[in-house]
């Protein structure tokens, strides 16, 4: 999933031909443009996942480890409801 933009509480909307999410703590700075890959759950109550990083302002060369937290996953409609949800106003 491509990195497309910063979200409240340094949360960053990730979208790909599937649908949209939005992740937080990660180790690195993402930018716009990075490549998130979803690999494999590690702490289903936490929605934690170990995630392969590739950085576009290195040309995606390279691949880092990291583990970010899912905070949602699904379509570009269910992410309006989500962002209502728990954005102050």
């Amino acid at each position: 999933m491509e990195v497309i933009a910063y979200l409240h509480n340094a949360d960053l909307l990730l979208e790909d031909e599937k649908g949209v999410a939005v992740i937080c703590g990660s180790h690195y700075v993402l930018s716009i443009g990075d490549q998130v890959y979803l690999q494999e759950l590690i702490d289903q109550q936490a929605k934690l996942y170990q995630v392969k990083i590739s950085f576009a302002s290195a040309e995606h060369i390279m691949m880092h480890d990291d583990e970010i937290q899912l905070k949602f996953e699904g379509d570009k409609h269910s992410l309006e409801s989500y962002l209502k949800s728990t954005t102050v106003h």
